[in-house]
């Protein structure tokens, strides 16, 4: 597979370079070119039995020109040269009726220096990989996922990618990078006589082939614990006060709104709040927030952006003081400002973990709703949510009470992240997308059925 995917990205990277010189020849002023070729074999289980088998090759080329501080771009799946040039041609087109804007930008070489490329992210083993030994590792898991009964699999799906993407540009700049990834995803929900739970979802990855079976079959165990667990839930009190939020609920309720206000386009239109605060406190000294794109453990790992600028460790919060905002060459240059590398991301969000113990998080009520999914409205500039705690559960006397039926929750982002009580010392990696803690936070309104 390796010499076969060199090959093909080879021939691929060579017509990247020869659009960039039909670009100049048409006159374009710059320009950037990016591509990808990837090869995907994906299998299917809908109620339990085994329904899409497919092996996929696609290939991919983006154009963007600037002419007269104007852009245009146009994309194609075709890799015929009389195309690019017909895509080159229509960029260039609608670079005629965009509006001039003085600040576009593309990275300069001494910006976008030659990233380092990441060596987890491509293994021969899994990247050879085929369908049949996918099917086996399969064919096990889903033992495990239907063993009990009571467990109802709507589908589950696991497919082996792999990939290679580069982009140059009219400076000079260019990267490349190849990966091979094996993902799944399990959808389903519990059924128990007449009972029936809400569905629920996870899923995860692996860069490797080393450890994947046994790595599908434990998420497999804490799926269907997890909607088990779901089965005969109680009705929740009514209350304003804290609530425990999961690693998942914190993804959702608090990575949105600070990424919201810490990026770098947002700043630039003014429609942060956290315009001027970067060295200000803006939400609770207990909260640290990184962006680890060389990390292994997460899927979004990146040796460089989209601008082709390589990435690295970054701190976003530090003990809630905001350190930077997120640019990408476009946004840093409209605020006077250098790019974070940030371009397409933040790639691999990691909340640092806390002091506290789970143990002594869920003593903090008598009766507290611990939110693993939300499922609403939020204002990202007010920051006021309202929605449907989802696959929650109710702790009594910091023991685990069981499930709750759906229950509204809201409250405002910008109180909620300085009323930040404890963070667990537990750390959990949601479905490859992130790292997380559990955070108990005060001040939310808890609207449950119970009398």
């Amino acid at each position: 597979m390796s010499a076969n995917l060199d090959k093909m990205s080879e021939g691929l990277d060579q017509l990247a370079e020869r659009a960039l010189g039909m670009a100049k020849e048409l006159g374009a002023d710059a320009a950037k070119v990016g591509t990808s070729l990837s090869f995907q074999r994906r299998l299917v289980v809908e109620n339990k039995q085994f329904t899409l088998a497919n092996s996929l090759e696609s290939r991919s080329i983006g154009i963007l020109v600037h002419k007269d501080k104007k852009k245009g771009s146009a994309s194609l799946n075709s890799i015929d040269e009389k195309a690019v040039r017909q895509a080159v041609q229509d960029a260039l087109a609608l670079a005629r009726y965009s509006v001039p804007d003085p600040d576009l930008t593309l990275a300069t070489k001494d910006v976008a220096t030659p990233a380092k490329q990441l060596a987890f992210q491509y293994d021969e083993p899994l990247a050879a990989m085929g369908l049949e030994e996918l099917q086996g590792i399969m064919a096990e898991t889903l033992v495990r996922l239907t063993a009990d009964k009571r467990v109802a699999l709507d589908r589950y799906e696991a497919s082996v990618d792999v990939s290679w993407h580069g982009m140059r540009n009219s400076l000079g700049v260019k990267q490349a990078e190849r990966q091979s990834i094996t993902s799944w995803s399990f959808f389903g929900m519990a059924r128990d006589g007449d009972e029936v739970t809400g569905f629920d979802y996870d899923g995860n990855f692996s860069f490797g082939k080393t450890g994947l079976a046994a790595k599908a079959m434990h998420d497999a165990d804490v799926f269907t614990k997890k909607i088990l667990g779901a089965l005969k839930p109680r009705k929740a009190p009514s209350y304003k006060g804290p609530i425990l939020m999961t690693p998942r609920a914190v993804q959702e309720l608090l990575f949105g709104m600070v990424l919201y206000h810490a990026g770098g386009r947002q700043v630039m239109d003014a429609k942060s709040r956290w315009n001027d605060a970067v060295g200000k406190e803006v939400v609770s000294k207990l909260l640290t927030l990184k962006d680890n794109p060389h990390d292994p453990r997460l899927s979004g790992a990146t040796a460089f952006d989209g601008d082709g600028v390589p990435t690295r460790p970054t701190t976003i919060l530090d003990k809630g003081v905001l350190a930077l905002h997120l640019h990408d060459c476009y946004s840093a240059k409209r605020c006077k400002t250098k790019t974070t590398g940030h371009s397409g991301g933040p790639f691999a969000l990691e909340l640092a973990a806390g002091t506290s113990t789970l143990t002594d998080l869920a003593k903090s009520r008598t009766e507290l709703l611990v939110v693993d999914r939300f499922s609403g409205n939020s204002d990202p500039v007010k920051g006021d949510f309202s929605g449907v705690a989802k696959s929650s559960r109710l702790y009594v006397d910091g023991k685990d009470a069981g499930a709750v039926t759906e229950t509204m929750i809201a409250g405002n982002f910008f109180e909620l992240a300085q009323a930040v009580l404890g963070v667990s010392k537990e750390q959990e990696n949601v479905s490859g997308s992130c790292l997380a803690p559990w955070i108990l936070v005060d001040g939310i309104s808890v609207t449950g059925n119970a009398d």
